[in-house]
């Protein structure tokens, strides 16, 4: 997601945020999950947010209930904005951070999808996820990128199989990006927005999709969030939970490799902001912190 100052998201819109003060779960141990993130275009927080999307699953054993992973769904283009960094360029970074979180995490029946290389593929994948479900086998979806990929998938869907669907999708720039391209004069383009869909299918218009918007994980006056200080994530280099034989020997060190190439404010932060929206499905919290990821890390539960 693009980072925006909360001054200037305050000054320019106002989205409306769920808040679970039970802090209810949205996952309830039903049905499935699946994921469109971007990271190869404008920001590069997913190089670490899709790792460690990929490791809070894993945590929770939850590998096989991951049916589709659709990385780089900035399906318009790559590599513009920043070319290089760190001697790749970010359509690199982010198949080596999904992909190698595929390997490490123990992803392997999960479908992942380059977007940004196919993206009718990535269309009909989450089409036929969203069809696949029902009352006993509902689908999550978690938004980590511009919304076009999810709504185009939405729109080709079974109109009778969307009101088993729920969309979480934090950030203006994930929820306006598609019609809303960067002031650059290569970016143009437009596509599926939150409030077009809410319009089209949201439950409350009787398309029966459900959208959640929790609160920006890049942390408020009130949260951490996860843009944070860099010394906030020692513990995935330090504890001993790394060690577990729930987790592959070294796939710690590989998950804190990842983290170093999204570092904020000339080293001092790193942000794996998207990644917030998977504690706000497993705990119903979206005042996230990294207290939360390590809690989760810390103790894996068994593949279910």
């Amino acid at each position: 997601m693009k980072w925006r100052s909360l001054l200037t998201i305050a000054t320019i819109c106002v989205f409306t945020v769920f808040t679970s003060n039970a802090q209810t779960p949205i996952w309830q141990g039903q049905g499935r999950i699946a994921v469109s993130a971007d990271g190869n275009e404008h920001d590069d927080d997913d190089w670490g947010a899709t790792p460690m999307t990929l490791a809070l699953l894993a945590a929770k054993g939850l590998q096989d209930k991951v049916v589709v992973y659709v990385y780089s769904d900035h399906i318009w283009g790559s590599n513009q904005e920043k070319p290089m960094r760190y001697g790749r360029t970010p359509y690199e970074h982010m198949r080596d951070g999904a992909l190698g979180g595929q390997l490490w995490f123990g992803f392997d029946k999960t479908k992942f999808i380059c977007g940004v290389d196919n993206a009718e593929v990535a269309y009909e994948a989450m089409k036929e996820a969203i069809n696949d479900s029902s009352e006993d086998n509902p689908l999550i979806i978690i938004a980590s990128g511009p919304l076009q990929v999810i709504g185009e998938a939405i729109h080709r869907a079974d109109k009778d199989k969307r009101r088993f669907v729920t969309v979480i999708s934090h950030g203006r720039w994930n929820n306006i990006h598609a019609d809303n391209p960067a002031n650059i004069y290569w970016d143009k383009h437009s596509g599926w927005t939150l409030d077009q869909l809410k319009k089209r299918f949201g439950s409350q218009k009787g398309g029966g999709v459900t959208f959640l918007v929790p609160a920006d994980q890049n942390g408020g006056r009130e949260y951490e969030g996860l843009q944070a200080r860099r010394e906030r994530f020692d513990w995935v280099k330090t504890s001993p939970a790394r060690n577990n034989p729930l987790y592959k020997p070294g796939s710690w060190d590989w998950l804190y490799n990842r983290l170093e190439l999204t570092t904020r404010d000339a080293g001092k932060n790193f942000d794996v902001s998207d990644a917030g929206q998977v504690i706000f499905m497993l705990t119903g919290n979206d005042k996230t912190n990294t207290d939360m990821t390590r809690e989760i890390m810390e103790n894996p539960e068994p593949r279910k």
